[in-house]
């Protein structure tokens, strides 16, 4: 590809074969830096979610899912990150990754004003497959 010695075509063509796939198995990685993603889809997917499983058991050993909710819903998103030393989008975004429902927008200018704002949702299930 860097030297541009063929099509792309044919290099995708050469790359659909078994045998080329197993022989550059070994430079996986350097071939998707050059946009050659040898995997299949299944692959992909499976990798994917591989990743996500190890961020979230990662965030998990940083962070009570628990706790963090209840800080949550007790108190702003910035209070709450100020404790954590971080800004409001990471604590955002750590709740995300580990499933922990947030206060919508306004929902302390509407209790403040002393307005109904129902029951807060329960704590979900980390994600389908992972214990805890």
């Amino acid at each position: 590809m860097k030297t541009k010695c063929c099509s792309e075509e044919t290099l995708h063509e050469l790359l659909r074969t078994p045998r080329i796939r197993q022989h550059l198995k070994p430079l996986g990685k350097k071939l998707i830096r050059l946009g050659l993603d040898l995997r299949t889809a299944r692959e992909r997917a499976e990798q994917a979610h591989a990743e996500v499983v190890q961020r979230t058991a990662w965030l998990l050993s940083c962070y009570n899912r628990e706790q963090l909710y209840e800080e949550v819903w007790s108190e702003p998103l910035r209070a709450v990150a100020k404790k954590y030393g971080f800004s409001d989008v990471r604590l955002g975004k750590v709740c995300k990754a580990l499933n922990v429902p947030k206060p919508g927008v306004g929902y302390w200018a509407k209790k403040a004003a002393g307005k109904f704002l129902g029951k807060r949702p329960p704590l979900p299930p980390i994600m389908p497959g992972l214990d805890t």
